[in-house]
């Protein structure tokens, strides 16, 4: 499958919690992310840890760049980001869009 338009953007961001604040990181994630994720129009978004709990992944679905943008410009995103900046070491943010996806296999 190849990507037309933006109408299958994904926004992924991979968290480096200081180690100390994993918890707390953790904590506020998901306790935001369901209030965010309906602020935001989002279609989807998952939340992933690292089994070695150093990192986390935040995979967010958008129609387009323009939902996105206008999202991270609410106060409500810019609260929830200044909230995190000081438990993270970095945070790394890109914009992909899907060009191949597998189904779910029967288990």
């Amino acid at each position: 499958m190849q990507a037309a338009d933006d109408a299958n953007l994904i926004s992924i961001t991979i968290f480096t919690p200081k180690p100390e604040h994993f918890g707390a990181f953790l904590d506020l994630q998901t306790e935001n992310l369901p209030r965010l994720g309906h602020l935001s129009q989002s279609l989807a978004a998952q939340f992933y840890v690292a089994k070695d709990g150093r990192r986390a992944i935040l995979v967010s679905h958008f129609r387009d760049e323009a939902h996105l943008g206008a999202f991270q410009k609410t106060d409500a995103f810019l609260e929830h980001r200044d909230r995190l900046r000081p438990m993270l070491e970095t945070a790394e943010s890109g914009l992909y869009n899907l060009v191949y996806a597998r189904e779910p296999q029967p288990a």
